[in-house]
């Protein structure tokens, strides 16, 4: 799988191209003006989580903090300095990780290109195939996505169950707060 592929970015790099909600109801018009158009929606699960860095980071916590059975189980006593603080390498990214977001898309455009998804280059947060009749907003981890012949949503949907597990709306009634009728 490619989610041990190791995605890079550059240290001060934290901002994701991803959409507004202005551009989400442009593509929900444009479902509403395509012939045979449907709208759906997915949603990955624990998207910043897991994605391996290739720069990790470091960070430290009091050792009072930490619950007696967490310090017992992995013996947290015997890592922690004299003044009481435990360190910890950060290898995979978390919540919390201000660049968390960013490698997390990162890694998700380099599997979807494989599969033919691309940004589009002049609208950040749309995304097209190069040759389906489907397209979506991302925002955040919440893809609102437009297609004519579900075998189209299908493959999209299939290409991002290879690398995270996902929640699926066919319905499509609720996408970053819009209800959808």
């Amino acid at each position: 799988s490619s989610a041990a592929t190791v995605c890079s970015t550059r240290p001060a790099a934290v901002v994701t191209p991803t959409a507004k909600r202005t551009r989400a109801k442009c593509l929900l018009n444009s479902t509403i003006f395509t012939p045979d158009a449907r709208f759906m929606v997915a949603d990955i699960k624990d998207f910043y989580l897991n994605t391996p860095m290739e720069r990790y980071e470091y960070m430290r916590f009091p050792l009072s903090i930490i619950p007696d059975e967490i310090v017992q189980q992995y013996l947290l006593q015997t890592l922690a300095t004299p003044d009481g603080w435990v360190y910890m390498e950060i290898r995979k990214g978390m919540y919390g990780l201000k660049q968390a977001n960013l490698i997390a898309n990162v890694c998700l455009t380099a599997h979807l290109a494989k599969y033919g998804y691309t940004p589009t280059p002049r609208t950040p947060g749309l995304w097209c195939h190069e040759s389906r009749n489907v397209s979506f907003c991302l925002i955040a981890d919440d893809f609102g996505v437009k297609y004519v012949g579900k075998h189209n949503a299908d493959h999209l949907v299939k290409a991002l169950q290879d690398l995270h597990k996902i929640s699926t709306d066919w319905k499509g009634e609720l996408y970053c707060g819009l209800t959808i009728k």
